[in-house]
Order: structure tokens, then sequence, then C-alpha cells
């Protein structure tokens, strides 16, 4: 899915960006110079704001003029900057704030029903804003429900691609994830025509997995029943035929141009590596008893790192199909510039929101620094080695 903003120009500095000149386009009656404000606006949130600056009211007021577009017609381009100002907003201040954007965001839409293109700017933006300020499975019940209602009501492959990414991202934030029969999903658009769409799934399906939620595997009867037994006919869900799809992905087997399928083909045959590595429950019947589940040995899912870059030079390491998820839908949505400069400066978003630090397994802890606390870190670890240096010299004199 790439992103498809309409500002790629660069990023406006704190210094060029007038939040006051801002609010005043954002009042007048001319919708070239609303569009011109929202295009500035949403830029400037892309370089990320630091705590001191964002804390301005007028931000505030900007968004209010936000919501206003969205709630009384705007044209598409505002909606689409509206949505993504919002957004990368909540995505800057998380917490408390991100929760009543949230809110506002289902007061004045809901995603069913919408033109396809909004429907795609709405869901992304509901997810980008769930990302961060959902901290409970509650928190997250609305909207997986809605991003759900979009995925069941489209047949548009853009807003099906979108819908699948926004859903896949909150999956882990599910509070029960069988109530959801994801498989049922993932089966019907793990067929679908377009690339993107198909992607989508079979992340949505690494992501379930990962959570040790397997498809289902139909059991073998009894021995007592065994040749009276006919086998059913497997449903597209369950296990047997998720496998079978997967592998005819991962060996491009229903495409043409396989070079263009190169990374479908790639994905496709790390999720069938982690499907093989996560084998169905056994079951065992207890003399008497019923049936129990066994979980297999190795755990849920192997530990796996992937390598994740960007042209800007930001590189970072997981080792989850949900943090690959996050980080990528991140890179989508703020493109690489913004992506570079929130990566390097929004650390509660990176660090707290999302984990990625040295004990959850993701980049090294100096990876997440700013340039200024780098240099930082360098300058103390000089000190402390001189120190070190100058108490071993002492230390020797002292014994001779």
């Amino acid at each position: 899915m790439e992103r498809d903003d309409s500002n790629s120009g660069e990023l406006l500095s704190a210094r060029a960006f007038s939040i006051q000149s801002c609010v005043g386009m954002l009042h007048q009656n001319k919708r070239v110079a609303r569009e011109e404000a929202l295009a500035d606006l949403v830029a400037a949130l892309e370089g990320f704001m630091r705590a001191d600056e964002i804390a301005d009211h007028r931000y505030e007021q900007a968004l209010d003029r936000c919501f206003s577009l969205l709630g009384n017609g705007g044209s598409a381009k505002e909606r689409k900057a509206a949505y993504r100002a919002i957004a990368i907003y909540a995505l800057t201040v998380g917490g408390s704030k991100a929760k009543i954007l949230l809110d506002r965001l289902f007061d004045v839409d809901s995603l069913s029903g919408m033109a396809p293109s909004t429907a795609s700017d709405a869901e992304r933006a509901v997810a980008a804003v769930t990302l961060v300020c959902a901290k409970t499975a509650a928190d997250a019940k609305r909207p997986l429900k809605a991003v759900r209602e979009v995925i069941d009501q489209t047949a548009s492959p853009q807003v099906l691609a979108a819908a699948l990414s926004a859903w896949t991202l909150l999956l882990p934030k599910a509070a029960n994830l069988r109530a959801m029969a994801p498989f049922k999903v993932i089966a019907k658009h793990l067929g679908a025509d377009g690339r993107a769409v198909r992607m989508a799934a079979g992340e949505a399906l690494a992501v379930c997995v990962e959570l040790n939620h397997l498809p289902h595997h139909p059991d073998p009867p009894s021995t007592y029943w065994y040749r009276r037994y006919t086998p059913p006919e497997p449903k597209p869900e369950d296990r047997p035929l998720l496998e079978s799809r997967v592998a005819e992905l991962a060996a491009g087997a229903d495409v043409l141009h396989k070079k263009e399928h190169a990374e479908e083909a790639v994905l496709f045959r790390q999720i069938k590596d982690l499907l093989e590595a996560n084998p169905p429950l056994q079951a065992k019947q207890p003399q008497g008893g019923p049936v129990e589940a066994i979980k297999p040995e190795g755990g849920p899912c192997p530990e796996k790192s992937w390598s994740w870059s960007s042209s800007t030079g930001c590189r970072v390491k997981v080792r989850t199909w949900a943090k690959l998820v996050q980080l990528n839908f991140l890179k989508q949505y703020l493109g690489e510039e913004g992506f570079a400069a929130h990566f390097q400066l929004n650390r509660p978003l990176f660090r707290d929101s999302l984990g990625l630090n040295r004990a959850a397994g993701g980049a090294e802890e100096e990876d997440l620094l700013t340039a200024q606390e780098k240099k930082q870190l360098r300058n103390d670890k000089d000190k402390q080695r001189t120190k070190d240096i100058n108490k071993d010299r002492r230390n020797k004199n002292t014994q001779y």
C-alpha cells in the first residue's frame, strides 16, 4: 500500500511554519487558501513538533477547523489533508489527547458507506490514532468493529488493502480473537485479484499465528469410529486450505509476471515457514475423560529477526510480525522523511507506545536516540573511559 498524500515536498521546519497564519487561512472562504493551509499543517506535523511547540493552543484551534471541514462537507482534498493532520497530531501527542481525537473522529463520520477514497483516508486515520491511544482491549473494540464493517462491505481493492492493513495493525489489541472469526476474512481475501489485498491478508494470518490463535484443523475421530468415518470437506478458513493457498502464493504459481510479485512470494514463504513452525494443536484423550489439546512444545512462534531500513538511514530490528506491521504502517502513512523525523525525535511513540527498545527485542538503545543524545552518550562514554584509565594508572603507581 503506497502513501498517497498530495504533499510530497520537503518537510516544513518549525521556524518556517506559522500556526497563527495557518489558523487564519483555515477560516477563509476560499477553498484554495484552506487547502494550502492544510498542506502546510500536515508538512509541519510530519516534521515532528516538540512538546513546547505543539503545546500552543492554536494547534487545537487548527484541529477544530479540520473536524469542521470533515463534518460540513469539505472538498476531497481538504478531507484527505484533515484526516492526516488529525492522525499525525495524535501520533505526536499520544495519551488522553489522542483518545479524545478518536472519539471525535467517530462522532464526525461512520467509516461504512463512504466513498472509496474517503473511507481509505478515514480508516487509516482511525488506525493510527488507535495505535497510539488504545491501552486496553476495550479502547480498540470500536475501531476494530468499524474497520471490519468496511472490509465486509467494500469491493474496492484500494480500500480493502487499507482496511486489512488497519485491521491487522489493531489485532494484537483485541480481547477475543476467536470471537472475531478472523480466518474467514483472511481466507476470503487470500484469493483476491489484487496483490496488495493478498499481502495484507497474509500479514493478518501471520499476526494471528504469532498471537497463538491457530486456524482450525479437523481432528480425526477416535479409533472406534474410524471405519465408519467420512471426512467432511474442509472449509476455506480451515488450516489445510489456508496452508495450501499460502504454499501457492509462496511458489508464485498463479502469477504471470513473477518478477513483479517477488516481494509477495518472499512474504508468503515467510508465512509458510511460520505455519510449519506452529503445527496444529495435538489432541489426546485420557482414559474415561474428555479430549485435551496439547500445545506444541516449540512455543507459539519461532523467534525471527527482520531488518527494516529506509533510504534516509533509519534502521531497526524487530522480532515479531506485529511490530513489523506497525513499522510498515507508520512508514507508509508518514512517508520516508516524515518517518525518519518521528523515528529520531518521537520517543514517546516508538519507545513507550510501540515498545521498541532492547528489552522488547527491538532496536539497539542507541539507535533510538536523537543526534544530540547520541553525542552526549559518546561524551559520557569517553569520560568514563578516561576515568577508568586514570584509575588503573593510579593503582599501578600505588603497587610500585
